[in-house]
């Protein structure tokens, strides 16, 4: 019993072995033809895989389908290539049939070319690889056992690890043009993209280069070949023309471009490094723009102070004069009362200019401190509104006065809060440049600001030149501006814009009409002191 027990088992066994052969036995000598030098080395790396491919463990229970260990998936064919492409076709059809028929292609394309660069790590392991040409050797011989296609190399290759690399090869049995072929469903363009980007892939992983692969004959399209160059993205083009005599132009025109590994995401970082650059040159302008009315402010506080130090300084060349002409009556004795009298009387009215004046040009120099120290620091504290707007339309005073304008004040209930005053102060201070830039004829404008329920509304008002239909649609865009001879920036109600929503928190609302004048309405929240 025992020893037909082991012939059985013996016989089951050798029936197992037969049975494991024939899954990968293949129908020629070579699954894979190259040039006749690197022949036999493709043929020795097809025994191994065989070898390798006869260890195969089918288990539906488990969900096993293991070669060597390693578990692969069974796909349908047509779910890589006819379904696929379909779906995104469908998917992105508001972007137009060709634009969504590339973005299918690039998503297979970069989907295959990524398991062809860890697919040929993981069998580089396997064989033991380490020269680049045997590295490539796993790939057609693995691309064959697999189902994806047959790999017939072209003599005119050059599989060197340089810039040089040039690749020339068909697919007489692509499985995506098979699945075309089937479905009865010729196409106009080449259809074996993954094909394309696995070989890319596993080459890739194989020389160290950046590679890629363009079809420029496919059997779908009635070509009698399925037939690929690969080379490096910026010279693949030179490639085709060289050996196959074909402008990628043409093929361009047939709606194929060259694939490039995630292209998208290559495109996306250069797209957000544009963007940082383009914000980076903003916030300089801004930075300017800041700079430039700080300094409109500066000559013009310069100019205020200048007057009442000039009284000032004039007061005491009175006194320095009088005290003169004292000692000399003191040296020569011929002093009196009455000289005394005048003197003292003199130097008094001096000195109450000097005091008087110095104490406006301290008063000019610190309301202008605090608007310009708010102007660099956006910091939340407790202010009296009221008040600070006062200072604020007063430190604007010179621009105002160069511009002919006059800016009043309506305040209303208690504007005691805590807010950012130096936004406020930077939002005031862009309305009153606006106006002092669109005047053209004496400007009059008044700011009104009133709290309820928690929210502050600052209305500010002029009566200048007024905005038309499209500069009132534009105004708060960065560098929109219809000033731009005059000194205008583009700035200004961008900055507004920003200040009211990203630190303020609140809304800003514009009306304007072509010489009715121009209003703004801000509101925004603020916390009991």
């Amino acid at each position: 019993m025992t020893e037909k027990l082991l012939a059985r088992i013996a016989e089951l066994e050798a029936e197992n072995e037969r049975l494991r052969a024939g899954v990968f036995q293949p129908s020629a000598v070579s699954v894979v033809r190259a040039p006749e030098a690197a022949q036999p080395l493709f043929d020795q790396v097809a025994v191994t895989m065989r070898d390798l491919f006869r260890k195969i463990d089918i288990d539906p229970a488990r969900a096993m389908i293991a070669i060597d260990d390693e578990r692969y998936l069974l796909v349908r064919a047509s779910a890589f290539s006819i379904d696929f492409l379909d779906t995104l076709v469908q998917l992105y059809a508001d972007r137009g049939e060709r634009e969504a028929l590339a973005i299918a292609r690039g998503f297979l394309f970069d989907i295959a070319h990524t398991i062809g660069i860890h697919d040929a790590r993981t069998m580089h392991a396997k064989l033991g690889a380490r020269d680049a040409l045997e590295k490539l050797s796993g790939g057609p011989v693995h691309f064959a056992y697999t189902g994806w296609a047959r790999v017939d190399i072209k003599p005119e290759s050059r599989p060197v690890p340089d810039e040089s690399f040039c690749l020339v090869y068909e697919h007489p049995y692509s499985f995506e043009a098979a699945a075309f072929l089937r479905a009865e469903r010729p196409s106009t363009t080449p259809v074996c993209i993954m094909s394309a980007g696995y070989s890319s892939g596993w080459c890739e992983a194989s020389f160290g280069l950046e590679l890629t692969a363009v079809e420029v004959r496919c059997r779908a399209r009635g070509d009698d070949a399925c037939l690929f160059v690969m080379a490096p993205p910026d010279r693949v083009g030179a490639c085709v023309r060289e050996h196959l005599g074909v402008d990628m132009e043409v093929i361009r025109a047939q709606g194929v471009d060259v694939p490039t590994y995630f292209e998208r995401k290559r495109a996306e970082e250069e797209v957000r490094r544009s963007l940082e650059r383009l914000e980076e040159a903003q916030d300089e302008l801004v930075r300017k723009e800041r700079l430039a009315t700080v300094g409109l402010l500066v000559s013009g506080v310069a100019h205020e102070v200048n007057t009442p130090l000039g009284v000032a300084v004039t007061a005491i060349g009175v006194v320095t004069d009088a005290i003169a002409a004292l000692e000399e009556k003191l040296a020569s004795a011929s002093l009196t009362k009455g000289d005394l009298r005048s003197f003292l009387s003199r130097a008094g009215q001096a000195a109450h200019l000097v005091d008087q004046n110095l104490e406006r040009s301290a008063s000019l120099i610190t309301k202008f401190k605090r608007v310009s120290v708010d102007h660099a620091m956006q910091e939340r504290r407790r202010v009296d509104l009221g008040a600070y707007l006062r200072e604020t339309l007063d430190s604007l005073r010179p621009i105002a006065k160069s511009a002919a304008m006059r800016v009043a004040l309506e305040t209303r209930g208690d504007l005691d809060c805590v807010t950012f005053p130096g936004a406020i102060a930077q939002i005031v201070t862009n309305f009153v440049t606006n106006s002092a830039l669109h005047g053209g004829k004496p400007v009059a404008a008044v700011l009104r600001a009133s709290r309820d329920d928690g929210k502050v509304t600052l209305a500010y008002e002029d009566d200048g030149c007024g905005m038309s239909e499209d500069a009132r649609a534009h105004a708060f865009q960065p560098f929109f501006t219809t000033r731009r001879a005059h000194g205008g920036t583009g700035l200004g109600l961008h900055i507004v814009h920003t200040l009211v929503t990203d630190v303020l928190g609140g809304r800003v609302t514009l009306e304007s009409a072509p010489g009715e004048g121009t209003s703004f309405v801000v509101t925004f929240p603020v916390a009991d002191p």
